[in-house]
């Protein structure tokens, strides 16, 4: 009878910590639960944007973006800034030797968007409520930009037009100076005349705001003392070029588009 009743009394606290400790691991278990499914979310998530969107060059140019207006010095339209790069692995081309031709082209986006912004033709476009667009390219491929290797993109202005700006961006190796690649890019102004722009822009009339008779004076006299620069022998044959083939398309298929 006694061995009993000890029985009976010992064997209730070893039930209430077998249910406790079951508790426990039940709700370890749905915390991890919950926690390995956030993350099979997040990572979900990740990568459906990555196929969606081109992350890294929309990361690139908030980049540039911040490091033009916040930590380079401001440049005249009239000059030729620098861009510095490396070739990655995600530029490199089949041969995994090279940059990747395409690659270029991203690059210039790039070393454009801190020309604009550094120069101010950008601040003052979308003051006139204008945009810019690439309308052509005219790459010319001379030696390899090697994987690793550091280089360089100058860009200037070479030319504009009453609705063209045309840029020279050039690929440099850091290593021995050569010019890699150079490419001419046309940007398309829209909704603002693109040789007004230039003026105000290189005639140091960008800021806006009103400053009296003698400001504005001044700004003429500037904006008319700066001439266009003469076209380049080479862009005015890639322009000609460049309507030849519209000509040819617009027989061809009958369009209506003036390019």
């Amino acid at each position: 009878m006694m061995s009993s009743l000890l029985s009976s009394t010992t064997a209730v606290p070893a039930t209430s910590t077998a249910s406790a400790a079951a508790a426990a691991t039940g709700t370890g278990s749905t915390a991890t639960v919950i926690a390995l499914t956030a993350a099979c979310a997040a990572l979900s998530l990740i990568l459906a944007a990555m196929c969606l969107l081109d992350l890294p060059y929309f990361f690139r140019s908030l980049f540039s973006y911040v490091s033009a207006t916040c930590f380079k010095k401001k440049l005249r339209a009239t000059d030729t800034a620098v861009y510095s790069s490396v070739c990655l692995t995600s530029d490199l081309d089949v041969y995994l030797t090279h940059m990747n031709n395409a690659r270029y082209l991203r690059e210039i986006d790039l070393a454009r968007i801190e020309f604009l912004l550094r120069t101010g033709i950008w601040r003052e476009l979308r003051r006139r409520g204008g945009l810019i667009f690439t309308i052509a390219n005219s790459v010319r491929y001379r030696r390899f930009v090697r994987t690793f290797s550091r280089y360089e993109i100058r860009t200037r202005i070479v030319y504009w037009d009453d609705v063209s700006i045309f840029f020279e961006f050039r690929f440099v190796s850091k290593a021995d100076g050569f010019v890699r690649a150079i490419v001419y890019n046309r940007q398309q102004v829209v909704d603002c005349s693109a040789d007004e722009l230039m003026r105000t822009v290189v005639g140091g009339g960008g800021g806006g705001g009103g400053g009296g008779d003698a400001t504005a004076d001044a700004k003429t006299a500037a904006e008319g003392a700066f001439r266009r620069p003469e076209c380049p022998i080479e862009i005015h044959h890639w322009i000609q070029s460049n309507l030849m083939s519209s000509a040819s398309l617009k027989a061809e298929i009958g369009d209506g588009d003036p390019l």
